[in-house]
């Protein structure tokens, strides 16, 4: 049996790549989905009350809009065009993990609580990051409408 030739072995690690980014960004999407709701649906997904004193919220319900319009929806519109293959795909993915980050840093910032979930949810917006330029390393960044 012939060994892969170094275009076939790259474009087999390309995909492989292709294949970690949108598993990743439908995990962050899903997690974002199920948490949004849950704050929204009076925290039901148990959120201690105290995290929100000397922040500007008085519920848990922004917050969960917040996760569900910052987080989720970016991962799934960057995850559906890389599924797609739309040639905004590579914008969609960097500003959806870029959000992830923000996300957790505006936690931090906010809240000024850690807990468990956190660094995993940055590392996951930082392996977005990191998948995306692997994937479309050498193309341009192009923004939807171009």
């Amino acid at each position: 049996m012939n060994a892969p030739t170094t275009s076939a072995a790259r474009f087999a690690g390309h995909r492989v790549a292709g294949v970690a980014l949108v598993a990743v960004e439908c995990f962050v999407a899903v997690g974002a989905v199920f948490g949004g709701v849950g704050l929204i649906a009076d925290n039901a997904i148990g959120m201690l009350p105290e995290w929100l004193a000397g922040t500007p919220f008085t519920s848990w319900f922004w917050p969960g809009v917040f996760l569900l319009l910052v987080v989720a929806a970016p991962m799934i519109v960057a995850a559906v065009a890389e599924l797609s293959g739309r040639a905004w795909a590579y914008a969609a993915s960097l500003v959806a993990g870029a959000a992830q980050i923000g996300w957790i840093v505006a936690q931090w910032l906010i809240f000024q609580r850690y807990f468990f979930l956190q660094p995993i949810m940055l590392a996951a917006g930082l392996a977005v990051l990191g998948l995306a330029w692997w994937v479309h390393r050498g193309e341009p960044i192009r923004l939807p409408g171009r």
